[in-house]
């Protein structure tokens, strides 16, 4: 029932109709890049898109024109300089330009491959398919992992297997989506069980409904999540969804975490 609820809030989400001009899609939740934007906002402490951005998910064309600006910057800078990127932060750089292109306003060709299959799948590096036109554009991307190992004293082995689908778009500079839908079978180490019953309500911790996988202490559960999003006016952007929201700095908040399961909500 959990997951038929979860499935027409993303449908709800998806087909919502809506008038603007123009929108931004969202880093994921946990995306690499958020370190490397906390970096930028060291260097580039004059920056007001991110000095004053603590809420999370970041705008991925936020992300798009500081990284741009930084690498010009860069470019420009004497070593040594504030402005300077290394090395790594200069291919930390790279990746997210490569995984955001659409809002990429430089040269994109690097980010193609060089041995797409079919001419369809990985026509680009970073997208497994990507359809961008003049008015359109969509990546899609599955989502596969699979951990296995073992804990002292715990007689079970510890794993995770998740298998899903993770897509994103936009349609004429008026409307921007994305989602997020992965099925996953966990069983955690003696810590992470004791956690899914502690409150006295089971959940397992960032996702919230499961049942029971197996023997009883693996859990199987389903995470989906998803959101649309526009300005519908010149300085504001509204963003309607199901998934989670971090309002603060560092990795823990005493405003709004992103620790709990995702829930619906409509962000001005």
């Amino acid at each position: 029932m959990q997951f038929i609820k979860t499935v027409a809030r993303l449908l709800i989400i998806l087909i919502l109709p809506c008038f603007a001009f123009s929108q931004s899609t969202y880093l994921p939740q946990g995306s690499q890049y958020e370190h490397f934007l906390d970096r930028l906002t060291i260097k580039m402490q004059t920056n007001p898109d991110l000095n004053i951005f603590t809420p999370r998910p970041f705008s991925s064309k936020m992300a798009v024109d500081v990284t741009e600006l930084a690498d010009s910057l860069s470019n420009i800078a004497s070593p040594g300089e504030t402005y300077r990127l290394g090395k790594t932060d200069q291919a930390t750089a790279q990746s997210l330009l490569m995984n955001n292109s659409e809002w990429v306003s430089g040269s994109q060709a690097s980010f193609q491959s060089k041995h797409p299959i079919w001419n369809t799948i990985y026509k680009t590096r970073a997208n497994f398919f990507e359809v961008n036109e003049k008015d359109f554009f969509l990546a899609v991307n599955p989502v596969l992992q699979f951990q296995l190992s073992d804990q002292t004293g715990n007689p079970e082995q510890v794993y995770l297997n998740t298998k899903g689908l993770t897509f994103r778009g936009r349609i004429a500079n008026h409307l921007g989506f994305s989602s997020y839908i992965t099925d996953n079978q966990e069983r955690g180490p003696d810590f992470f069980q004791d956690r899914v019953y502690a409150s006295g309500y089971p959940a397992v911790p960032g996702v919230g409904y499961f049942k029971n996988f197996k023997s009883g202490t693996a859990f199987d559960y389903w995470d989906a999540r998803g959101s649309i999003d526009f300005d519908f006016w010149k300085y504001f952007t509204l963003q309607f969804g199901y998934d989670k929201n971090f309002i603060g700095d560092g990795y823990r908040t005493l405003f709004l975490s992103d620790y709990a399961a995702p829930y619906l909500f409509l962000k001005l």
